[in-house]
C-alpha cells in the first residue's frame, strides 16, 4: 500500500501525469504486482482449485478491463487506450505472426529450461484444465486475459508512461511488471512472460493498435494451456 501510494505520489507531483492516471498506474505498476506475489506462499499452500481459482481470475480481469476503459478513454476515446481499428488483413497478420512469436518463445524457453535441469512450477501444473467444463472456462479466461491485460499494460501503460520514461523504458517497465504479475509461474516464468511481454508491446507499436495483441494473447493462452500445455511444461519441482 505505501508502495503504491509512494508512486502514486511521485507521478501526480513531480510529473504531469493527471490525478487519475497517476492513480491507475500506481495500481497496474505496483499494487497488483505486489499482491500476485503476496498471494504465492498461500497458494503454494492451499489446496487448488482451478475452476474457483479460473472465475476469481476473471472476475479481477473484468473489473481491471473496466477501470482502464473508463480511466484511459475518458478524454480520447477508444484509440487512447490502443483499440484502434485496422484493417481486417493487418489485425490477422499481425495477430497470428505475434501468436507464432509467443509460442516460439514458450518452446525456446522449454529447451532452455530442459537444458539447465530447472523444474516447473506445480502452481503452473496445477492450473492446468484437465475436464471438458475446465478447458471451457480456461478459454474464457484466456480471453479475460488477452483483453484486460493487453489494455492496461500495453494499450494503456505504454502511452502514458512514453512522456516520462521513453518507448523503450515503457516497454521495459511495462515488461517486467507483466512478468511480476505472473510471479506464481516461478522466477524462469516470470523471465518468459517478461520475454513475451516484449514481443506485445512491440507488436502494438509498430501496428498502431492492441487488437492484434489481444487476439494473440488469447490464442497463445488458449494453445498454450489447453492444447500443447502439457509439452511447454518443465518436469515438475519436487514437494
Amino acid at each position: 500500500v505505501l508502495l503504491a501510494l509512494g508512486m502514486q505520489l511521485s507521478l501526480y507531483f513531480l510529473t504531469e501525469i493527471r490525478l487519475a492516471d497517476s492513480i491507475t498506474l500506481a495500481l497496474l505498476l505496483v499494487g497488483l504486482p505486489v499482491l500476485a506475489i503476496a498471494q504465492i506462499p498461500l497458494i503454494q499452500e492451499a489446496l487448488l482449485e482451478r475452476l474457483p481459482a479460473y472465475w476469481s481470475s476473471i472476475g479481477t480481469l473484468c473489473a481491471l478491463a473496466v477501470i482502464i476503459c473508463l480511466v484511459g478513454m475518458r478524454r480520447e476515446g477508444p484509440a487512447a487506450i490502443g483499440l484502434q481499428w485496422i484493417s481486417f488483413g493487418n489485425l490477422v497478420g499481425w495477430g497470428f505472426a505475434l501468436t507464432i512469436a509467443g509460442l516460439a518463445v514458450s518452446f525456446a524457453f522449454r529447451g532452455i529450461g530442459a537444458s539447465l535441469g530447472l523444474k516447473e512450477s506445480r502452481v503452473l501444473r496445477a492450473l492446468l484444465p484437465e475436464t471438458a467444463k475446465e478447458r471451457g472456462v480456461f478459454a474464457l479466461l484466456s480471453v479475460a486475459a488477452g483483453f484486460g491485460e493487453e489494455v492496461a499494460y500495453r494499450g494503456y501503460a505504454i502511452p502514458v508512461l512514453t512522456p516520462i520514461t521513453g518507448v523503450e523504458g515503457a516497454v521495459l517497465i511495462t515488461s517486467l511488471v507483466f512478468g511480476g504479475m505472473h510471479a506464481y509461474q516461478g522466477l524462469f516464468g516470470i523471465i518468459r512472460t517478461m520475454t513475451m511481454g516484449v514481443i506485445l508491446a512491440g507488436g502494438f507499436l509498430v501496428s498502431g493498435s492492441v487488437l492484434p495483441c489481444i487476439l494473440a494473447h488469447t490464442l497463445i493462452d488458449i494453445i498454450a494451456g489447453i492444447a500443447i500445455g502439457q509439452h511447454l511444461m518443465l518436469p515438475e519441482e519436487s514437494i
